[in-house]
């Protein structure tokens, strides 16, 4: 099983391979900084939510990749995306944010905290709006 498992994402990482420039940067932005969330996930949940959509984002990707192997990368992904890092943006923007709005953020590494909360849920957000966009064109 952990010899398919590694197949797969050898197969995904290929596909990637295949995409222009500029969407590989874009997706390696995307992973590092959601992946810098792990500085904070010990004791602020919305690190804890970031992180999870990067996890899973790579679980989804591997179980959707097994489960239809004709899919692309790029379809799976979408769909996960959308039923993913919608609602965990949602749960981010409506408990994280706003507590962290109505409190006094005070520190180097509470600062820090909410500049990279910002940037991760921006970065989150516009790629829902790619996902959103690619998911019509493959229904159309």
């Amino acid at each position: 099983m952990l010899e398919l498992i590694a197949e797969t994402m050898r197969a995904l990482q290929a596909e990637t391979a295949l995409y222009p420039p500029a969407t590989q940067i874009w997706m390696r932005v995307m992973g590092l900084s959601f992946a810098a969330g792990i500085v904070f996930a010990f004791n602020k949940p919305g690190a804890r939510w970031i992180v999870a959509a990067l996890l899973l984002n790579i679980a989804g990707l591997v179980a959707g990749k097994l489960m239809f192997a004709d899919a692309t990368r790029m379809q799976i992904g979408t769909i996960v995306h959308l039923l993913f890092w919608a609602p965990i943006l949602w749960i981010v923007w409506n408990t994280a944010i706003r507590a962290t709005l109505s409190s006094t953020a005070e520190g180097v590494y509470n600062k820090a905290y909410v500049v990279w909360l910002y940037w991760a849920s921006l970065l989150m957000a516009i790629s829902l709006v790619f996902d959103l966009r690619t998911a019509i064109m493959m229904l159309v």
